[in-house]
């Protein structure tokens, strides 16, 4: 069978498989066809038709990113090959570009191409390694370009400005904010407050946006004032959140093909990762954390077998339960899968009593009216004493308990 699990996680000074990630190609007139999440899907080179040349100028910045080079070295060894295809100087070649419009490829192109695809992988590489060490470095520092390369004004007037890794702000400000932008993020401790006399920013500059069209679309997207409208957004998280589509498609596809140990096993692996944090900081993305069999999903009416935990659930866990730590929400994929009880609350909805070392939980997971979603809605300690009371209340769902 396929190697279910997908590349989720990087070492922290590795950038290649965030690169990986985006095999696809994708011809493109326009930059802004592709936006975002996007381009961590796959990738493009604005007006390059053929997937023929595309394929060759990946290929390329692939050996770039696994094995370092300078722009000089990657444009030496990419620049014969766009001579032989004829996009190089004054291309008027619709069949090449996809566009009547004659075009210009020169030096400036061939760095922006570099640049930005180098920059983008950098920086999603970045953003997994800042949340891998969040725990000793709870914050980000924006470092704006230095003086003598003229850094733009918004950049310069962001310069030292200090949050938490998670706040959201980073999920649109997280450096390169434009086309050559010099921008760093820096990781820093509360040590490193302490020492250099830095506070952590309470007063951020006043938000301002303007609205961008990107190419074929006639809703606007709104870009934050002195971001390049391409960039506003977080590499890191674009990634992330791929993998997790990904992740659930990859589940689920395993579960319906009838290979449920299989599905539960890519989870467990999952969520007994150092990095599964990451998945449960990730705004608006929901990610596997359990896989049903047949009869455990049509006892509540489901076609899907895919548990999802969501960044909504945990943030209401946070109000209930704060005490719980994520090491606790590891708990889940065999609370969910087996189970000392399953009781039925309704038709879509089942209380799931588990215990180790001598603790009890409850988990509850609910089908969507439709059946085609499931998701875990809570997660907490039960004493003893409750899950009597529990299993006198509630019918028992024998269907969990069955082999497919």
């Amino acid at each position: 069978m396929p190697e279910l699990r997908p590349t989720m996680y990087l070492s922290p000074e590795n950038t290649v498989r965030v690169w990986q990630e985006r095999q696809e190609l994708r011809p493109t007139v326009r930059w802004s066809e592709m936006m975002h999440e996007e381009h961590s899907r796959a990738f493009t080179v604005a007006k390059i038709a053929k997937l023929d040349l595309l394929a060759a100028v990946q290929k390329s910045l692939d050996k770039v990113v696994r094995d370092g080079g300078t722009f000089e070295t990657w444009k030496a060894n990419i620049l014969p090959e766009l001579r032989r295809a004829g996009w190089w100087g004054e291309v008027s070649d619709r069949a090449l570009t996809g566009t009547d419009q004659t075009i210009i490829v020169n030096d400036r192109r061939l760095r922006n191409i570099y640049r930005t695809n180098i920059r983008m992988s950098i920086a999603a590489g970045r953003w997994r390694r800042f949340q891998a060490q969040k725990e000793l470095f709870p914050y980000l520092r924006y470092r704006s370009d230095h003086p003598r390369r003229k850094p733009r004004e918004d950049h310069l007037s962001w310069h030292g400005i200090i949050l938490p890794v998670d706040h959201p702000w980073w999920q649109e400000h997280f450096p390169p904010n434009g086309w050559g932008c010099n921008c760093l993020p820096e990781q820093v401790s509360e040590g490193m407050l302490k020492r250099r006399g830095w506070k952590v920013t309470t007063d951020l500059p006043l938000a301002a946006s303007q609205p961008f069209y990107p190419a074929g679309r006639t809703d606007p997207i709104m870009v934050p004032r002195g971001i390049d409208p391409g960039f506003s957004y977080n590499p890191g998280t674009a990634h992330l959140r791929v993998i997790a589509e990904k992740a659930l498609d990859s589940v689920e596809d395993a579960a319906q093909a009838g290979l449920t140990n299989a599905a539960r096993q890519t989870i467990r692996e999952i969520a007994a990762d150092p990095a599964f944090d990451q998945f449960v900081a990730l705004p608006n993305q929901p990610f596997p954390i359990a896989a049903l069999s047949v009869d455990q999903a049509a006892a509540l009416g489901a076609t899907a077998r895919t548990v999802r935990f969501s960044p909504q659930t945990l943030e209401k866990q946070k109000g209930r339960h704060p005490e719980l730590t994520i090491a606790d929400y590891r708990l889940l994929p065999e609370i969910v899968s087996n189970p000392a009880h399953a009781l039925r609350e309704d038709d879509r909805k089942v209380r799931l009593l588990w215990e180790s070392d001598g603790q009890w939980w409850r988990a509850t997971v609910k089908s969507t009216e439709q059946g085609n979603e499931l998701y875990v809605l809570s997660l907490h300690r039960l004493r003893a004493d409750d899950v009597s009371s529990l299993v006198s209340r509630f019918a028992a769902i024998l269907e969990w308990f069955g082999a497919r």
